[in-house]
């Protein structure tokens, strides 16, 4: 069998032209599904005072993240928004940028309906696969399921990137068997895994510095301007970053499956890879 090598150099270029080729219809349908949720669930927890302890006070992790699981459970309804537009949105942005008959924003809403519930089958599957070792050593002592937890992490982030493409399948290879979807994504991803896996870590980590930097300077600027400006400012602020990073995954994930779904020229194979 003849596998494909993925060029990410390429893909990221393809990714960015085909956002600005259609970044109109892009921002229309990243601000409906992904901004606006966001911004609601953030608005929620922020308001609510999260308690960090002392000021100059070492905060208190544990502490700190039992406060937010408590607010995410009360505010249950915003959580659940957001996860039902990151989910449209993934079907969205990946119909409208990957379909090469260039779709109208109606029409691509038109197609949610009949790819919710593939979609929604296959995120069940990958989350249950690849959390499977940590639930499995959530049965272990404490300090065990530390330690198998950290040593099972590898396969955690393997499995997350052999099933990446697993959404992609579904929206634009016309897969509507969750279980399929997972098992082509499998093979596509076949002797690039560790590429995949690099980009999208470096993509991530990247990412995470920018956006630290930005609200650090853009929180001072909030802060100065008074406590609600500084509740609006932050939660839009951090509601933007998470759509801007949704939207060029998306992307990448349109170029990425393009690549990798082509038949390999004779010739082109990289079959030691």
């Amino acid at each position: 069998m003849q596998l494909r090598k993925l060029d990410m150099g390429k893909a990221w270029t393809q990714a960015t032209g085909l956002i600005g080729a259609n970044r109109d219809l892009v921002g229309v349908l990243a601000g409906v599904f992904l901004f606006l949720p966001v911004f609601v669930l953030m608005m929620a927890l922020l308001s609510s005072g999260i308690d960090f302890g002392p000021q100059g006070g070492k905060p208190n992790p544990e502490r700190i993240a039992a406060q937010i699981n408590a607010l995410l459970v009360a505010n249950w309804w915003s959580l659940l928004l957001v996860l039902i537009g990151q989910l449209c949105a993934s079907i969205a942005i990946l119909s409208l940028l990957g379909d090469p008959g260039r779709p109208t924003v109606r029409e691509v809403l038109q197609n949610l309906p009949r790819l919710l519930l593939p979609v929604l089958g296959a995120q069940l599957l990958i989350g249950l696969i690849t959390q499977l070792p940590s639930l499995l050593a959530g049965l272990l002592p404490e300090l065990a399921e530390a330690l198998v937890s950290f040593l099972l992490l590898p396969a955690t982030l393997y499995l997350t990137i052999k099933f990446s493409l697993a959404i992609a399948v579904i929206v634009l290879g016309s897969q509507r068997n969750p279980i399929e979807a997972l098992r082509r994504s499998w093979q596509l991803t076949k002797a690039n895994s560790f590429r995949l896996f690099g980009f999208f870590l470096m993509l991530t980590l990247l990412f995470m510095v920018i956006a630290l930097i930005l609200l650090l300077v853009v929180g001072l600027v909030f802060a100065a301007l008074g406590d609600r400006v500084a509740l609006f400012g932050n939660a839009a602020f951090f509601a933007l970053m998470l759509t801007v990073f949704y939207t060029i995954s998306y992307a990448l994930t349109v170029a990425i499956y393009r690549q990798l779904s082509q038949p390999v020229p004779d010739g082109d194979a990289d079959l030691f890879e």
